[in-house]
């Protein structure tokens, strides 16, 4: 496994996580991206804008849902200021970067399915 320094792109990487996974509180629909989709000329900024963009959406559309939905949403939403404490980057990645990237999105979507497996599908 690769070390996990905790720099801009692995924390960007965890970001992507929790995005996705607030998404799928309050849609159930979808899987989480592989990490091949984050591979190649990829932009961090890029790469989170869609999840940043549909935040707010994703929390009102948990919260209808309540119950156990809604808390774990609760839960993630109140993580996500971490996450954008790190200076998110806006260049293209290389080797290392993505592999930071990736490492810190795996390492986020690993917690969060031991924390919400079965919300989670």
């Amino acid at each position: 496994m690769p070390t996990e320094t905790p720099n801009g792109h692995f924390t960007a990487g965890r970001l992507r996580a929790a995005l996705w996974v607030l998404h799928r509180l309050a849609t159930s629909e979808g899987q989480p991206p592989r990490q091949d989709v984050f591979r190649g000329k990829k932009v961090p900024a890029k790469l989170l804008a869609e999840g940043l963009g549909s935040l707010m959406r994703n929390v009102l559309l948990a919260r209808r849902h309540g119950g156990d939905r809604w808390k774990a949403a609760v839960e993630v939403f109140h993580e996500i200021p971490d996450f954008l404490g790190a200076d998110l980057p806006g260049t293209t990645m290389g080797t290392r970067e993505q592999t930071a990237f990736v490492a810190g999105y795996e390492k986020q979507l690993a917690e969060y399915r031991e924390r919400f497996g079965a919300l989670l599908g």
